[in-house]
C-alpha cells in the first residue's frame, strides 16, 4: 500500500507585520530583563491579525474572541485555498478535512465553518483537533495519514491556524513576557493523497513524557488565555527532538547521517540552539527553522508547516533522500513523521 504523498503545502499570514520594537511598545515593558526577551529572540518581525492602530494589551474577552473568529476563518480559508490551488484540486475533491487550533474555540467547530465557506461536498469527513498546542499540526496530519491508510483513494487536507495575539495576557510573570516576545499569528495547510510522487510520509510516531505535563500549556484566569511556559522547556524540548529522531530513524534502520532534511518546530532560539548541538546538526540543517522563526515568530501549530513549506520550496531533494519532521507540544509530547523522496 502506498503511504501518503504530500501533494502541496501553502501558508497564509495577516496583512499587518510588526517589528519586535512595535510589539514591545504595545506592552510597555521598560525593564532590561523583559526587553531582552524581545531584543535577543532572533525574531525580526511577526504578523498579527490586528489593525496596527488598534493594537493594545487590554482588549476585552469579547473583542479577543471576535478577533480570533475572524482571523482563524480568514487565514484558514486562505491557506486551504492556496494548498488546493497548488495541488490542482477543487474543494469538492476533498474527502477528509482535519483542522486544528489551540488559541480559540468555535461552535460549530472550525472545520464546519470552513466546509461551508469552501463549498465542500456535504459528505466530506472531518475532524477538529483542539488544545494540543504547538504539536497539534502534526497531530492533525497524523489523523489525515491514518484516514488515507484506511481509504487510499481519498484526498485529505490538514489546516492549522493560530491567532496567538488573542492569548497575550499582561501581568508580572516572566513567562508571559516571553510569550509576548515570540508568539505570532498564521495559518498553513497541507494536501495529502496516495498518488505516485514525493515526498511521502512513511510513518508517524508520538512520544509522551508525562512527568513534564505542567511545563507548557494555557490556564484561563477570568476566562482569558494565559500561557504556561516553564523555563524547563529549553531543556525538555531539545531532548525530545533527539528522542523522536531516534524513534523515527529506527523504523527504517537509518542513522543520523542518512537524514538530509530536518523540519523542526521553530519553538524559539534557545530550543533550536540546543537541538542543533544535541543532534549534531549543521547551521544549514536548521536554517529553515531559524528562517521561519526570524521572519514569522512562533505560530504554535502552524509553524512546522511553514518550515515544511520553505523546505520544499527552496531545496532540491533527489530520490532516496530522507527527512524528519518533528513538532513539540504540551503533554509534554513530541510528534514526528519520517519523510522519503
Amino acid at each position: 500500500m502506498q503511504t501518503a504523498r504530500i501533494a502541496a503545502v501553502a501558508t497564509a499570514s495577516p496583512p499587518e507585520r510588526f517589528t519586535q520594537g512595535e510589539v514591545l511598545a504595545v506592552f510597555g515593558y521598560d525593564d532590561p530583563q523583559r526587553r531582552g526577551f524581545f531584543e535577543h529572540s532572533d525574531i525580526d518581525g511577526r504578523y498579527m491579525y490586528v489593525e496596527r492602530e488598534r493594537a493594545r494589551a487590554d482588549e476585552s474577552i469579547d473583542a479577543l474572541n471576535a478577533r480570533f473568529r475572524a482571523g482563524a476563518l480568514e487565514l484558514g480559508e486562505a491557506a486551504i485555498r492556496g494548498a488546493l490551488d497548488r495541488a490542482g484540486w477543487a474543494p469538492a475533491d476533498l474527502d477528509f478535512l482535519a483542522t486544528t487550533t489551540c488559541t480559540g474555540r468555535l461552535t460549530p467547530s472550525l472545520d464546519a465553518h470552513l466546509v461551508a465557506r469552501l463549498g465542500c461536498r456535504p459528505d466530506i469527513q472531518r475532524v477538529h483537533v483542539g488544545d494540543t498546542g504547538c504539536a497539534s499540526g502534526m497531530v492533525a496530519m497524523q489523523q489525515a495519514w491514518n484516514h488515507l491508510q484506511a481509504f487510499p483513494s481519498h484526498r485529505a487536507l490538514v489546516m492549522a491556524v493560530e491567532i496567538c495575539s488573542t492569548t497575550y495576557f499582561l501581568d508580572d510573570r516572566l513567562e508571559s513576557a516571553v510569550a509576548h516576545a515570540i508568539f505570532a499569528d498564521g495559518a498553513a495547510a497541507i494536501a495529502l493523497d496516495t498518488e505516485p510522487g514525493a515526498p511521502r510520509i512513511v510513518t508517524h510516531r508520538t512520544l509522551f513524557r508525562s512527568e513534564h505535563l505542567d511545563a507548557m500549556g494555557f490556564d484561563y484566569p477570568g476566562g482569558r488565555h494565559r500561557i504556561v511556559l516553564s523555563k524547563d522547556v529549553r531543556r525538555i524540548g531539545p531532548r525530545m527532538f533527539g528522542e523522536m529522531a531516534g524513534i523515527l530513524m529506527a523504523t527504517q534502520g537509518l542513522k543520523r547521517a542518512d537524514i538530509r532534511y530536518w523540519v523542526l518546530h521553530s519553538a524559539g532560539r534557545r530550543v533550536l540552539d540546543r537541538a542543533g548541538q544535541l543532534l549534531d546538526l549543521t547551521e544549514e540543517q536548521v536554517a529553515h527553522s531559524r528562517n521561519v522563526l526570524r521572519s514569522f515568530g512562533n505560530m504554535s501549530s502552524a509553524t512546522i508547516l511553514f518550515v515544511l513549506e520553505e523546505t520544499l520550496r527552496t531545496e532540491s531533494p533527489v530520490a532516496g533522500d530522507w527527512g524528519l519532521m518533528i513538532g513539540l507540544g504540551p503533554g509534554f509530547a513530541a510528534e514526528g513523521a519520517l519523510l522519503a523522496w
